[in-house]
């Protein structure tokens, strides 16, 4: 539902002088229908305004587009998303607000954590108010295409939607088709990995990792335990055609065979409908739903054949394993989809002076995909031990049987939630403020894997829910209560939940905001929360891909080994602390320029994650994830969310953003006389650094501590040091935006100084430029609300650089693996009807 009572400007009637706005508005009276509607700013300070002026410098065509601009301002300090709130007012999902243009938002309020408890949420995450314009009409029609540049990856999108607004009426319809082209590995500079044994002749092996042959280790002067099967036909049944390249073993140049990233095609279709129900009450319906599908090459199938002695085509003693691609069949296939359902319904109104709002949402997703893990080499096994020869093609029917898992997954989510807000009480600083929640949800998830393995879970969870926050006012400059002081308000809140499996499970949280100037507020708050995990992770089915490159930390080189992923039914409610202070600051209340400052402290019990990677010394405190040989060569790894014992993280977070207008405003025209329109340019800035104390997680209690700040690491590499800027300018439709982040240096320390992984700091650039084309092509017609945009992504080709302690890249961290994208580049056309 959108309540709409501010004044509407078009933001676009600026693309050029002598147009007329392609969108419909008026800009008759406020009317305010039910509730509070419009700002959400109360007595918490806003850390950012934007005005339809700073919106438009955003150069935005899209709210997601929108988001992602003024991520740095609305993610917490932890990382959280914030809360989305459209006129003040609760939504039951994102699609009600996405589905929007820029053009049709007036204002955007973005908010500390505590504003979020008036709404019925913990105060752990920022909240962004969105203020419609009272009457919009625009239909629109874009289409852009893109490519990596070096080129590989083309992309092509197409959309169209119609937004109306009229009054306490809403009504919103897109549809949305993205197509990516995979990337490959021959688009992009890559060298084949020296650790991976598998070629398309071969490379022969000794078994279980052993020198191959006495006598091949005694003409080549070492022991030899890896050497290329010979080119030459007639040198294979020789030992000093191994010998010539012992323990140099050939590599593979995976070309067109092995996908970097996948081919995708997306269509989505939304549709949002808000009026009125009656006199009193105002009501709202959306539904969403998209479809993904990706499609990806895994490379070709590999093999570890073991060749005996008694075919007569090896010159060794013993069996020896000769690894090899199949290259004579197809490369392995990989599809997975995934289908999103979201349908939402709110419904507010007032009674007795309470405000109340009740939301009911259903969230559905289903994942399927196939993915060929290998070939069922059995048959072409029982032929070499029959005395085939081992060098030539294998036949097709040898190669017929492919192991293949299929994987199906759905999570399913029914919530529904009352919150009911009023001030029903006065003290002698103000108004004290009461929102109460209810709140009942049912989970369900089920998965099942068929193919090499059976596997069938399926899990349901009800939960209830009741919350009560409280927000006091204390001392009062206005109401002269301890002026002196300044305005200081106390704010509490408790929630508590039975969770079916888990108990009782509660959250609960105090703070204090203190303005002792005009323009100054600091808030404190501590939160203590318990949450159960999520169904996801409880139930992923399990998958398991032989012969995956991996990177050991222990030794420095990539490792051959069995990978598995799987959900865990076992794991533990997570209990998380939070203690913060914040600062706020607007030097000039005429001026939309803030300053602010953020500091969090965060402990978290039995935290879910998954361990992609881990220090030597720490693959010991969980030995069934990592697994390795008597001679200390890994050879199995489980990725399967697991509660970490204890995290400590501390984190300071600065902001500063400026929007307004560059130069001096009009003249002030005489009485009587039309204003001259302000044609200045908007502009828009923000600025957000960032800087981690500490990072420090223990896995099991008892046990060490892994600072994940100066040399552990459990998979992620997040700097100590990062930051994000954005600016962009516009002037009568003319105008682009710069985006900027910094990510600091890191080290990864391995067994010793030679295989420590120094990850190099990071600075990449966003550009985009955008014209009216009826600037370029005036007199033309269809020229008329047509804007050409042209936007580069990571715009200087930076990525991420690693080193090892001898200054060399290892093989699975070459830039190209890390970020295969890099440089994108963008032309789009967008036409407003």
């Amino acid at each position: 539902m959108s309540w709409v009572g501010s004044h509407a400007t078009d933001t676009f009637a600026q693309e050029v002088a002598s147009e007329r706005p392609a969108a419909t508005i008026d800009a008759a009276p406020d009317i305010v229908v039910v509730g509070r509607r419009g700002s959400a700013v109360t007595d918490i300070a806003p850390l950012a305004e934007l005005d339809a002026d700073a919106i438009a410098a955003l150069g935005a065509q899209s709210l997601d587009e929108v988001n992602r601009a003024i991520q740095g301002q609305t993610r917490a300090a932890d990382g959280s998303a914030p809360i989305l709130l459209l006129n003040a007012q609760r939504v039951s999902g994102y699609q009600e607000i996405q589905s929007l243009p820029p053009e049709a938002i007036e204002k955007i309020e973005i908010l500390p954590e505590p504003a979020a408890l008036r709404y019925g949420f913990p105060p752990s995450r920022r909240v962004v108010n969105y203020i419609t314009k009272r009457r919009f009409t625009q239909v629109e029609a874009r289409t852009a295409l893109g490519s990596t540049l070096p080129t590989g990856r083309g992309t092509i999108n197409a959309r169209t939607g119609y937004t109306r607004l009229r009054d306490d009426a809403r009504l919103t319809a897109n549809l949305d088709y993205t197509r990516s082209d995979p990337l490959y590995w021959f688009d992009r500079r890559l060298q084949p990995d020296p650790d991976v044994p598998f070629d398309a002749l071969g490379n022969v092996t000794g078994l279980g990792g052993d020198a191959i042959d006495p006598a091949l280790s005694t003409l080549a002067g070492s022991p030899v335990t890896i050497a290329p099967v010979p080119a030459d036909a007639g040198a294979r049944g020789t030992l000093a055609g191994y010998a010539a390249a012992a323990n140099r073993p050939r590599l593979f140049d995976y070309g067109r065979t092995l996908t970097l990233a996948p081919a995708n095609d997306t269509i989505k279709g939304e549709a949002v409908l808000g009026a009125r129900v009656g006199t009193t009450l105002g009501a709202s319906l959306s539904l969403s739903l998209e479809h993904s599908r990706d499609r990806s090459l895994a490379g070709p199938a590999s093999a570890s054949l073991i060749v005996p002695p008694s075919g007569g085509y090896l010159p060794f003693a013993g069996p020896v394993v000769l690894n090899r691609f199949l290259t004579e069949a197809t490369p392995l296939h990989v599809s997975e989809g995934r289908t999103t359902l979201a349908v939402g319904a709110t419904l507010r109104g007032a009674l007795a002076g309470w405000q109340w709002d009740a939301t009911v949402a259903l969230n559905q997703t289903i994942q399927n995909g196939v993915t060929e893990r290998a070939i069922d080499l059995s048959g072409a096994q029982a032929a070499l031990a029959g005395g085939a020869d081992p060098f030539g093609p294998l036949s097709s029917a040898l190669l017929a049987k492919r192991l293949s898992d299929k994987t199906w997954q759905r999570t399913r989510t029914l919530a529904a939630k009352l919150v009911a807000s009023d001030d029903p009480f006065r003290l002698p600083a103000g108004r004290a403020t009461v929102t109460a929640t209810l709140e009942a949800t049912r989970l369900s998830a089920a998965s099942s894997l068929r193919g090499v393995d059976t596997f069938d879970l399926r899990l349901k969870r009800d939960q209830a829910e009741a919350g009560l926050a409280l927000n006091l006012p204390l001392t009062s400059r206005a109401n002269n209560v301890l002026a002196a002081i300044g305005d200081v308000s106390a704010n509490a809140s408790v929630n508590v939940r039975q969770v079916e499996g888990f108990g009782t499970l509660s959250d609960y949280t105090f703070g204090l905001a203190w303005t002792p100037v005009l323009g100054l507020q600091l808030i404190g708050s501590l939160r203590r929360s318990r949450a159960a995990p999520d169904l996801t992770q409880l139930s992923a089915p399990p998958r398991t891909l032989e012969n995956a490159p991996l990177f050991d930390l222990a030794s420095g080189r990539t490792t051959v080994v069995t990978l598995s992923r799987r959900g865990n039914p076992a794991l533990l409610p997570e209990r998380r602390t939070v203690q913060s202070l914040a600062l706020t600051w607007k030097p000039w209340q005429k001026s939309e320029l803030r300053l602010g400052a953020s500091y969090e402290a965060t402990q978290i019990r039995d935290q879910t994650g998954v361990l992609v990677t881990l220090t030597p010394r720490a693959e010991a405190l969980v030995p069934d994830l990592f697994i390795r040989d008597a001679g200390g060569h890994l050879r199995s790894v489980t990725f399967r969310p697991i509660n970490f014992d204890l995290e400590r993280q501390r984190k300071l977070q600065l902001t500063l953003t400026s929007s307004g207008r560059i130069g001096r405003p009009p003249p002030t025209s005489s009485e009587g006389a039309t204003a001259p329109a302000d044609e200045r340019p908007s502009y828009y800035l923000g600025l957000v650094p960032s800087y981690a104390f500490e990072d420090r997680l223990r896995l099991r209690q008892g046990a060490f501590f892994l600072d994940l700040l100066s040399g552990d690491t459990i998979g992620s590499y997040a700097p100590r040091l990062s930051g994000y800027a954005y600016a962009g300018a516009n002037k009568r439709g003319y105008g682009g935006t710069l985006g900027l982040y910094y990510g600091g240096e890191r080290l990864i320390r391995g067994d010793d100084r030679l295989n420590d992984l120094r990850f190099a700091s990071i600075f990449q650039v966003a550009l985009s430029a955008y014209v009216p084309v009826s600037g370029l092509l005036p007199g033309r017609d269809w020229a008329q609300h047509l804007q050409l945009r042209l936007e580069g992504a990571n715009l200087l080709d930076s990525r991420q650089q690693v080193r090892n302690g001898s200054g060399t890249t290892p093989s699975r961290y070459q830039t190209d693996l890390i970020d295969p994208l890099g440089r994108t580049v963008t032309v789009s056309l967008r036409k407003r009807f």
